[in-house]
């Protein structure tokens, strides 16, 4: 999966894009009968646009003024995604349509529940507690008489896998960013690579092509 902001960086805010990792502040989390956070929060500047992880299919979008506020739920990569606390979500977007990895379909808020001041529990919340709570849980579909734990607005069913793993099902999906992160590093060394390489190759021609002159014109 690619990040869902431009110029995200992998790391702990203010070095980086992440005020709270998944299963951080187990004590936070109690009260929701859950073993820590269920996601990952990105942070970025009020109104930041949000793109697709990879290719999705839209299943739910809703408003929640007590949990994720204006928050859209997607299929993709094999996994139930969600993003939350969004301040706008793009007007042609609509329950079953299919957005392409890249493509801005929201953008970044601060709308449900938030905190917009210093707690004991992260040391930085830049923004005014804007941020986007990115949740992911394995999904499988499921079709006619087949058991299923889940159904979206769509109709869409299907099965939340490990469900009772204490975090109702999410999972931490930031490996999958670390690795999409590393190939597009890995991929502009390459490039770097081989821009030096033909570089070289270039000032070799030329050497020759000087050589020859100097051998020739006297």
């Amino acid at each position: 999966m690619k990040p869902i902001i431009d110029n995200y960086v992998h790391a702990k805010y203010p070095k980086g894009s992440v005020t709270q990792w998944f299963g951080e502040n187990p004590d936070l989390y109690a009260f929701l009968e859950l073993e820590g956070h269920n996601g990952i929060d990105i942070v970025a500047p009020y109104g930041t646009p949000i793109k697709a992880p990879c290719d999705m299919q839209i299943v739910e979008l809703k408003y929640s003024p007590d949990g994720y506020g204006s928050h859209v739920r997607a299929i993709g990569g094999g996994y139930e995604l969600v993003f939350g606390h969004l301040s706008k979500i793009y007007d042609n977007l609509i329950l079953g349509c299919e957005i392409k990895e890249g493509e801005y379909f929201c953008n970044m808020g601060n709308t449900g529940f938030v905190v917009s001041g210093p707690t004991p529990f992260w040391k930085y919340n830049p923004h005014g507690g804007t941020h986007c709570h990115l949740g992911g849980r394995k999904f499988t579909p499921r079709i006619g008489n087949e058991p299923y734990n889940i159904q979206f607005a769509t109709g869409l069913q299907g099965t939340i896998e490990n469900y009772d793993n204490g975090f109702k099902g999410s999972v931490d999906i930031a490996p999958l960013f670390t690795t999409a992160v590393v190939k597009e590093e890995e991929q502009k060394k390459q490039l770097m690579l081989t821009i030096i390489g033909l570089s070289n190759q270039v000032i070799d021609l030329l050497k020759s092509i000087i050589n020859i002159k100097k051998k020739y014109v006297k």
